[in-house]
């Protein structure tokens, strides 16, 4: 099951996300809060009906986000989807969630480039590896926030 965020689900997938850097940037948790409500669309996962899995914050490009990587690509695209951040909690990993919840979001919103960033430096091996399987191109790399981030694309057409 994949629904909308709501408020009650902040805590838990904010200690998904600081327990998840260096490979994501740390935020406090006002930062946190205030991206969940910024960004265009926000889900959690589910395995079973009282069992969370992971998240995902997207952006479009009609969003106002001062982030360099969503920037990058509001500069090449007029029309896409940014994922700033898909986390899966770490005993979910590798058991199909986060390519579940990138076909839910694709389905459901069909956008013509889905694009995000992976950490080059420091590398986020498993990350890099889901992507390249799942089908993303790098269009480029550059290094933002002390890192060096992949830049990549994905379209069904």
């Amino acid at each position: 099951m994949i629904r909308a965020l709501t408020p009650t689900d902040l805590e838990l997938i904010y200690k998904w996300n600081e327990s998840t850097v260096p490979k994501v940037n740390s935020l406090t948790f006002e930062e946190f809060s205030l991206q969940s409500i910024n960004c265009t669309y926000s889900y959690i996962q589910y395995a079973t009906d009282s069992n969370p899995v992971g998240f995902i914050f997207i952006y479009d490009e009609k969003t106002e986000y001062n982030s360099l990587n969503y920037l990058y690509f509001k500069n090449r695209y007029q029309k896409f989807l940014y994922v700033d951040r898909i986390i899966i909690a770490k005993e979910h990993q590798r058991k199909g969630y986060g390519q579940q919840l990138y076909d839910f979001v694709i389905d459901t919103h069909k956008p013509d480039i889905f694009c995000c960033e992976v950490n080059i430096t420091p590398q986020n091996r498993e990350s890099l590896r889901f992507h390249q399987k799942y089908g993303f191109k790098e269009i480029g790399q550059q290094t933002v926030y002390n890192k060096v981030v992949s830049l990549l694309t994905y379209s069904k057409k």
